[in-house]
């Protein structure tokens, strides 16, 4: 019989230190991508910095779309009663 592994827990301190800096970073990546949005340059495809912010923005993007999936309460069927 295998026993399924456990997850280790995380104290309350460092999670809270770790949700505050993500809070800080998703920020700042937000702040970046609506001044690389609004840039006017006509070479910005050529531009090093523009094309590692797009990867930095790419990553966020995915790091959101993983805790928005995580944060979801589960789906429960509505019942309605009149």
């Amino acid at each position: 019989m295998t026993v399924p592994p456990v997850a280790p827990t995380v104290p309350d301190e460092m999670r809270d230190e770790l949700t505050s800096l993500m809070q800080e970073l998703l920020m700042k990546c937000h702040e970046l991508s609506f001044e690389y949005s609004t840039l006017d340059c006509e070479q910005i495809q050529e531009c090093p910095l523009a094309q590692k912010s797009k990867e930095l923005f790419r990553t966020v993007k995915k790091l959101n779309e993983l805790v928005k999936k995580f944060a979801q309460p589960p789906q429960t069927k509505s019942t309605y009663v009149s």
